[in-house]
């Protein structure tokens, strides 16, 4: 911190790899397959740090589609204004987890086209077509569907 503070206006660049679990990044749906790859670039310059960060790695996450598992990459960025007071570290742990968390796909496709499973008897339709009908309606909602032909 106090070579930001004695050096106004230069760009000083921290670049590091963490551990997803040691950060405590761990989730039931994903899974890091490599180390984090994180770069700052912190510029200190009226009493804050100006911090932009960038953040790297490849995850193992379920298709929303058609369930099979698959490998994303993850790329996340920020950019933070920090006020100055006391401190002697600057902790950037909780701006790690945030850019991962907001870099996770909301809903992961494996591909774009991406078929999914059948809703009627559950075959992933990517490896094979099924023989089920597209017209099937749930037989609880068969009195709607009269009320939609009229």
């Amino acid at each position: 911190m106090e070579r930001l503070k004695k050096a106004p206006g230069e760009v000083f660049t921290y670049t590091f790899t963490g551990d997803a679990d040691a950060l405590g990044l761990t989730e039931e749906t994903v899974t890091c397959q490599e180390p984090l790859e994180i770069r700052f670039d912190a510029v200190y310059q009226d009493g804050k740090i100006n911090l932009t960060g960038s953040l790297h790695t490849n995850v193992i996450v379920c298709c929303s589609r058609c369930v099979d598992t698959f490998t994303c990459p993850l790329d996340g960025h920020l950019e933070e204004e920090l006020p100055v007071d006391n401190q002697s570290e600057l902790d950037v742990t909780e701006l790690v987890k945030e850019m991962y968390i907001i870099s996770l796909p909301l809903k992961p496709l494996c591909r774009e086209a991406c078929k999914g499973l059948c809703p009627t008897c559950g075959k992933n339709r990517n490896e094979k077509e099924c023989a089920c009908s597209e017209d099937e309606i749930d037989h609880r909602l068969a009195d709607l569907k009269k009320l939609l032909e009229e």
